[in-house]
């Protein structure tokens, strides 16, 4: 069932927003991976993890994050490193050339904020390079508050569950956000926006052959029964 057909029948939309979600709470707490930035609500780690993790996979940004936490544990640390040493440690990751925009944002925070983040969407997108996701992703991660986190992979799952064409606007789209932000609203939304995140790697993946004999939502996905319109 698609979902223009949803818009016509609000009680089983809310039915299949909550199969869907504690589908994948289910599966969450078996196989959510376990990465250092989530394990911890300190918004600027979360924050230094996104920046890190753009276009680079989790696994190669593990040992750097973690050692680039130790020398650098808050923005303070980060203006009076200067952003020439920033850039040195980012260099590895293919980031150096964030280097200077994480050095401009770090300067911003401690001379508006006292070195804290603010808990306010327009604030946080106010910040030199904080877009509509990474803000989304500190206020989600970081505080547990209920944000759609939407990249690529979320909307893929969500896209091919309802049968909505995917495009590379569709992480902007209000039908998307409308659509996940029903979704954290059933609970916590940290938790259960890590598990899509890890169920659209490992489960629902890019490409043409995602692991449908393995998926527990395959019963109502549009793509699985071949309904995509």
């Amino acid at each position: 069932m698609y979902y223009n057909s949803y818009i016509q029948d609000e009680e089983a939309y809310r039915n299949v927003v909550r199969r869907i979600w504690t589908e994948i709470m289910e599966w969450g707490k078996e196989n959510m991976r376990i990465y250092p930035w989530r394990n911890t609500q300190d918004g600027y780690r979360i924050l230094i993890a996104e920046i890190m993790l753009h276009r680079t996979k989790a696994d190669q940004v593990k040992e750097i994050y973690e050692v680039f936490i130790e020398k650098f544990s808050d923005f303070v640390s980060i203006v009076d490193a200067g952003s020439e040493n920033i850039k040195s440690e980012l260099y590895s990751l293919g980031l150096s050339w964030r280097a200077n925009l994480l050095y401009r944002m770090s300067e911003e925070v401690v001379e508006k904020y006292n070195g804290v983040l603010p808990l306010n969407r327009m604030k946080l997108m106010e910040l030199p390079g904080v877009g509509h996701y990474t803000a989304s992703a500190i206020l989600c991660f970081g505080y547990n508050l209920p944000e759609p986190v939407l990249d690529t992979n979320t909307v893929r799952v969500i896209g091919r569950i309802f049968g909505i064409k995917i495009t590379d606007s569709s992480r902007r789209s209000k039908k998307f956000e409308k659509i996940m932000y029903d979704l954290i609203a059933c609970g916590e939304s940290r938790n259960f926006s890590f598990s899509l995140i890890d169920f659209a790697a490992m489960v629902c993946t890019s490409g043409n052959n995602p692991r449908c004999d393995i998926c527990p939502l395959k019963s109502m996905c549009c793509f699985y029964g071949k309904e995509m319109t």
